[in-house]
């Protein structure tokens, strides 16, 4: 590059503080190496010495601003290009959130070497003379037990405010009391090394040495560590044999594949497709070549074969020399779809990227995508981010689940929304695959002409009957079970049968209230306005979104009656009662309590597939991507209970997952049966998800969302506001509704951004702070973005009052 310029312009990885960059001199011995997207380290005032970003070059310098040099270059490579930092700027612009929360995401911390302080305490503390503020003496007492302690975590030990704790570091710091040095901390994912030994000769050997060298010489070149376990012998007589020439000790970078457990999998061909697929097939490789970047919908019912015309274009695309991503909605899938993967395309070419992938992993991933050995990346929604080069594909598959959107921390993306933005930058194909779309995705297919429908089962496989059971009639019968006689009865024949089952309860844990029968009490997690979830493996109550625990009640704490009791239905009861009622089953359960153990999803649905396990029982993660030709019986029990929710897309997510799960049996030469288990058995939704009719669905749903103004028609922005302090939020809330609400009074266009609220959010409180919330509308596109997000930037708020946006949101609880 061009290195005519005086200035670096950078940004430092500080976390809240604006979005904004600081401009450095650069020294010339420097110039020359410098580039967008590395990572160096600068002075930047109390913090001393800290990371930062290259994101460009000057030679402007603001008046009365002057600029100190960079230290030194901490990552040769860089870690984004021009054109990638330009894509973290539109997600920073477009979530309202800054720009290094987007990097924070997109760049794995572990892959970068770090700059920590560490404060350290020259006297003993209380000396005569110094008068100590009291933030100045919690420093202080923290220093007495450990003198070095990293700055960060006195921090948070000390338990102030960055301000107060900053300026009594400072003052401690100019009375000479401590110090404050920057030490570089190596990345914690490095490369690994492996040695391996290599046979050479027999030369001059002891006896107990030659019974070594004989091992060596008939396993041939081996691992060091095996090697040692194998012959019995020492790392210590190994050097010893290599010191006389007897052997060779290799070391030599070891790729740590997550796909490894697939190594011996049996390669397949890609399958011959039906007419149906072909004709879809055809044409998106045809909008392939001729570059088309607007995304397609690939709506198939279940089992229509979907993923085989993903293999076939994922083929094409490869053997053009570009790359894909696929991206799929949680872990597990990702896992299911490794095997088919691993299968079709090897282990070599094809890498997992999600939260589950180990750093080391994941860091050998990042070295093989720089070299561009790896073609395929299978991921959940963070893969959207990965560093893969030269894109030709984007597949989206299940595109209609909601977690592809992040709901948590910043940046509060959809990874949707990121990939058609990503491929539309890079000239790649966006192809949406579900069987069951989102509304605005069959909206916005339908009306561009991208949509391509399957409505025949791959291999002429039939559609599973459904059939709905009233469960209040169950009741008047006197079957108070949680499992229908019907359904009761279809497990035990098809158990006679040999074939497997999946049973569906969308909700984890034993039971989902605990409740007082004498005076009504519901015991609620203190921090949160919602009741905690017993679970029966460790006998206790939890709270679902802080995770507070406490052990079981059996007294009440509101009238002191032994008379409380355990209502609801949760995966570990249906596990309880399946293993009860039908003792000789093979039963395994898989919900997001399994997911927290390495690999215990993938041993679950291995076994599954193996046929060990007679019935799974599991949350919405059972309800796609299994394709298992052995299920031939699906019970949902609660079936209703997903179109109770407050949130005006529950009745068309309660429709997907009911869909999606019966289309998990008879996708193989027997019949499917499936039960649905409901107290609402007339409600629409439930209706056309038992005769898989999606597109009567859409139409009174699309209805409904013109009259109401939801999307496709508006787009959507929340505002939430929370604090400790209930007043303090309300009022805030609003001071905001009603200032934006002038704003748009004032330009004439409160029907096209309109606004609602405040009011308390359906979850009032959590994690002891409590919630109000904006929803405004926009019916303005882009313009009507720009203005929510000029008004954001004038709203400040006191430190003890949290203020989200969340743009685009799909949990409006």
């Amino acid at each position: 590059m061009n290195n005519d310029f005086q200035y670096v312009q950078v940004l430092v990885d500080i976390p809240n503080i604006d979005t904004r960059t600081f401009s450095y001199k650069v020294s010339e011995d420097l110039k020359p190496k410098l580039k967008i997207g590395q990572i160096v380290l600068v002075p930047f005032g109390m913090q001393g010495a800290v990371n930062a970003f290259v994101v460009g070059f000057s030679n402007y310098l603001p008046a009365n601003i002057k600029a100190k040099s960079i230290y030194q270059i901490l990552e040769e490579t860089p870690v984004f290009t021009l054109e990638y930092l330009n894509f973290l700027q539109w997600i920073s612009a477009y979530y309202c959130c800054s720009l290094q929360s987007v990097i924070d995401t997109a760049v794995p911390a572990s892959f970068i070497s770090k700059s920590k302080k560490i404060v350290t305490l020259l006297e003993d503390g209380i000396l005569g003379g110094h008068d100590f503020s009291k933030e100045q003496l919690k420093i202080l007492e923290i220093l007495k037990e450990k003198q070095k302690t990293p700055q960060t975590s006195l921090l948070k030990a000390a338990k102030l405010t960055p301000s107060k704790f900053y300026e009594a570091l400072r003052k401690l710091k100019a009375a000479e009391i401590l110090t404050v040095q920057s030490e570089i901390e190596e990345k914690s994912a490095q490369t690994k090394f492996e040695k391996t030994i290599v046979y050479k000769n027999s030369d001059n050997a002891t006896k107990r040495q030659q019974t070594v060298l004989d091992i060596l010489k008939e396993t041939g070149d081996i691992k060091q560590s095996d090697f040692i376990k194998l012959a019995k012998t020492t790392g210590a007589t190994l050097k010893k044999l290599e010191q006389n020439g007897n052997l060779e000790i290799k070391e030599a970078e070891v790729y740590r594949n997550a796909l490894k457990i697939f190594a011996n999998v049996e390669q397949e061909d890609l399958a011959v497709l039906n007419a149906q697929q072909n004709f879809a097939y055809y044409k998106l490789k045809e909008a392939f070549k001729a570059g088309d970047t607007f995304p397609f919908l690939l709506y198939g019912i279940t089992g229509s074969g979907k993923t085989e015309i993903y293999f076939k274009l994922i083929n094409d695309v490869i053997e053009q020399g570009k790359t894909v991503i696929f991206l799929v909605p949680e872990i597990a899938l990702a896992s299911q779809l490794a095997r088919r993967f691993a299968a079709k395309f090897g282990i070599e070419q094809v890498a997992v990227w999600h939260s589950s992938v180990s750093e080391g992993e994941k860091y050998d991933i990042y070295q093989k995508l720089k070299s561009e050995e790896i073609k395929i990346i299978i991921g959940a929604r963070s893969a959207v981010f990965a560093p893969i080069k030269n894109i030709g594909l984007i597949v989206i598959d299940e595109e209609h689940e909601s977690t592809y959107k992040q709901t948590s921390v910043n940046p509060r993306y959809d990874a949707r929304l990121l990939a058609k933005e990503r491929a539309q930058r890079e000239g790649a194909m966006v192809l949406l695959g579900t069987a069951t779309p989102d509304i605005n995705s069959y909206y916005e297919a339908l009306n561009s002409n991208h949509l391509l429908t399957l409505t025949e089962r791959y291999n002429d496989a039939k559609l599973p009957k459904v059939k709905v059971v009233d469960m209040r009639f169950e009741n008047a019968k006197g079957n108070h079970s949680i499992f229908s006689n019907a359904l009761r009865n279809e497990i035990n024949a098809n158990l006679a049968n040999k074939k497997q089952i999946i049973l569906l309860v969308n909700r984890r844990g034993f039971s989902t209230t605990s409740y007082c029968v004498s005076c009504g009490h519901i015991i609620e997690c203190p921090k949160c306005s919602i009741p905690l979830i017993l679970h029966k493996p460790t006998n206790q109550l939890r709270c679902h979104y802080c995770n507070y625990t406490r052990n079981i009640a059996s007294v009440c704490p509101e009238c002191g009656e032994e008379t409380i009791k355990n209502y609801g239905l949760g995966t570990q009861k249906v596990e309880e009662f399946a293993r009860q009622d039908f003792p000789e089953a093979q039963i395994a359960r898989l919900d997001s309590d399994i997911m927290s153990t390495k690999h215990g999803h993938i041993n679950i649905l291995q076994d599954f597939a193996n046929g060990k396990i007679d019935i799974l029982i599991g949350t919405q993660m059972i309800a796609k991507g299994l394709d298992n030709h052995n299920v031939t019986l699906v019970g949902v029990l609660m079936a209703d209970q997903s179109f109770r929710l407050p949130d005006f897309r529950a009745s068309e997510r309660g429709f997907q997952l009911l869909t999606q799960v019966a289309g998990r049996a008879g996708r193989g030469n027997f019949e499917g049966l499936v039960i649905f288990q409901s107290y609402n058995p007339d409600f629409f939704a439930l209706t056309d998800a038992k005769n898989q009719d999606y597109k009567n669905f859409y139409l009174q749903e699309i209805q409904n969302r013109y009259e109401l103004g939801y999307p496709p028609y508006s787009k959507l922005i929340r505002f939430i506001v929370s604090s400790k302090l209930q007043f303090r939020a309300e009022k805030l809330a609003a001071e905001i509704a009603n200032r934006f609400l002038a704003l748009v009074k004032n330009q004439g266009i409160e029907e096209k951004l309109e606004i609602f609220g405040p009011s308390e959010c359906v979850l009032s409180k959590l994690n002891n702070e409590y919630r109000y919330q904006i929803l405004i509308k926009n019916r303005m596109g882009g313009k009507g973005h720009f203005l929510i997000t000029s008004f954001i930037k004038t709203i400040n708020t006191p430190s003890e009052i949290k203020f989200l946006i969340d743009v685009d949101p799909v949990d409006m609880l």
